[in-house]
């Protein structure tokens, strides 16, 4: 829809916390639902799925070292979060552990074990991605997937249909509400 995609890393519990709101899988009822519906979500869209043994996970490392590659090398950053949730969500790769994602970072950027492993600690893309939590709190985040469109939020992956009928549409969200100007 000739509309670029700007991919912010954000680490859920941190933006959650700044909100006032629980963690998503505190209650076993939600849990469950959630585990559920991601393996429907996985299969309607095609995409293998394997719920990670160390789940959930703090993403924090994965998360700077794709703040790293939008500071270093922003062609591969993308490149990056798509074989990294490949690594996390099918292969079972431990996130927690540097060298599981330097070596994922490696993979997709033939960067040394030494520079993948540094990204991981980087103040710069510390830095990047305390400011992408940032943003993300004041946008008014609250889950993920959560997509901004002309200023429009949407929550998770089934709005993706809305999302698409709002890009090809070509109505913005002033106009889709009324308001001029």
């Amino acid at each position: 829809h000739g509309r670029n995609v700007v991919w912010q890393p954000v680490l859920l519990w941190a933006v959650l916390k700044a909100q006032g709101l629980p963690p998503p899988f505190e209650h076993p009822l939600k849990e469950s639902y959630l585990h559920r519906d991601t393996e429907r979500c996985a299969r309607f869209y095609g995409l293998p799925f394997r719920l990670p043994s160390r789940f959930p996970a703090s993403s924090h490392l994965p998360a700077r070292a794709f703040c790293w590659l939008q500071l270093n090398a922003p062609a591969l950053a993308v490149p990056f979060a798509k074989r990294f949730f490949e690594a996390y969500f099918v292969d079972d790769i431990d996130i927690s552990v540097a060298a599981a994602v330097a070596a994922v970072m490696m993979q997709v950027t033939g960067e040394s074990e030494e520079v993948a492993r540094s990204a991981c600690s980087d103040i710069g893309a510390k830095t990047a991605l305390q400011s992408s939590v940032a943003l993300a709190v004041e946008r008014g985040v609250w889950g993920v997937p959560f997509i901004v469109i002309d200023g429009e939020p949407f929550f998770g992956a089934d709005r993706l249909p809305l999302i698409e009928h709002k890009l090809a549409s070509g109505i913005s969200a002033a106009v889709a509400r009324g308001v001029s100007g």
